[in-house]
């Protein structure tokens, strides 16, 4: 008997195996769907007849960041939670750049695909960071899909993007035409990037070490940092395209809600507000948190979403064209 089974053995015989954990607690499966040939890494709970929410994450962090977000959902909300890594983040696989195209175009199109080939037609929209021009790509590709949309830290407006505010700013300017010194800072950083250990270690953040690992980890693979650098250029993109989303949004008459960490000096606190000239009936909560505010205060998102949810039960879908 291994060692495994003769742990779970004396549990059940000490009656421990049926109490170890709590009645609310709530698990997720986890596993590798290959879409296109990439291996790509997802966390999932929940009945999948019940209404989906994808969760999609933000650089450098991947399905990890709402792994307390999901359980507490699942165990409070009937509802089906999906969470997935994007090419070279987290656990999925970092295909070469030469032949995975590093844009948000592309990515958003590797996440249809993968909704796709686990069946899934109808979802909310839990989107931070880099998650919200990737979930709005979905959004304007089959608007009839989305249930509902819930922001966290995440921008459409420059209102809450300050460092991309002046067209003439480094930002503004790489985004027009690339600028080797910004790719490498940013590659010497990740490069900098050790094994988390008690000196120098700061818990400012609130966010685990085992988080911080797996991103360092993920980001220093071969080839990885240049990757994400070709993504990071195609930001410029996404800033492009917020009149745009600004006008679908203004189409979608679903349920909104936006979490916003208020110590995030990255997308500030007007950025939560601008959601409001397009979506009036959004829902606005500031909260005691930075940029990964799943991480630093998990119950408290789970809470706020939970009862967005039993709110808006069902979640249907809505109707209409999409906007190019």
């Amino acid at each position: 008997m291994s060692a495994m089974r003769r742990l779970l053995f004396l549990l059940f015989l000490s009656g421990l195996g049926a109490t170890a954990l709590p009645a609310s607690a709530a698990t997720l499966t986890h596993g590798w769907q290959n879409v296109d040939g990439i291996h790509l890494f997802y966390r999932e709970g929940g009945d999948p007849k019940a209404p989906t929410i994808l969760f999609l994450p933000g650089n450098p962090l991947s399905s990890i960041q709402y792994v307390k977000v999901m359980e507490d959902l699942v165990a409070t909300q009937p509802v089906h939670v999906v969470s997935i890594d994007y090419p070279s983040f987290g656990y999925s696989d970092a295909p070469d750049r030469k032949t995975y195209a590093y844009t948000f175009d592309h990515v958003a199109a590797t996440v249809h695909d993968f909704l796709k080939a686990r069946g899934i037609t109808q979802y909310g929209l839990f989107m931070q960071d880099y998650g919200v021009p990737v979930g709005f790509r979905l959004v304007s590709a089959e608007p009839q899909a989305i249930t509902a949309l819930i922001v966290q830290n995440g921008v459409i407006h420059l209102d809450g993007f300050p460092s991309a505010q002046d067209p003439q700013g480094e930002l503004r300017q790489h985004w027009l035409h690339r600028n080797a010194a910004v790719d490498a800072r940013r590659a010497s950083y990740a490069k900098s990037l050790g094994y988390p250990r008690a000196v120098g270690w700061s818990d400012d953040e609130d966010i685990s070490p085992d988080v911080l690992l797996q991103a360092t980890t993920a980001e220093q693979r071969p080839g990885v940092i240049e990757a994400r650098n070709d993504l990071w250029f195609d930001y410029g993109n996404n800033v492009a395209r917020y009149p745009a989303w600004q006008a679908q949004l203004r189409k979608l008459k679903i349920p909104v809600l936006v979490l916003w960490g208020s110590h995030d000096d990255f997308f500030t606190t007007p950025g939560a507000f601008a959601y409001l000239r397009d979506a009036p009936q959004a829902e606005i909560h500031v909260l005691d948190a930075g940029h990964f505010a799943t991480l630093q205060i998990p119950d408290e998102i789970a809470r706020l979403v939970s009862d967005f949810l039993a709110r808006h039960p069902g979640m249907q879908p809505p109707t209409g064209p999409a906007v190019p």
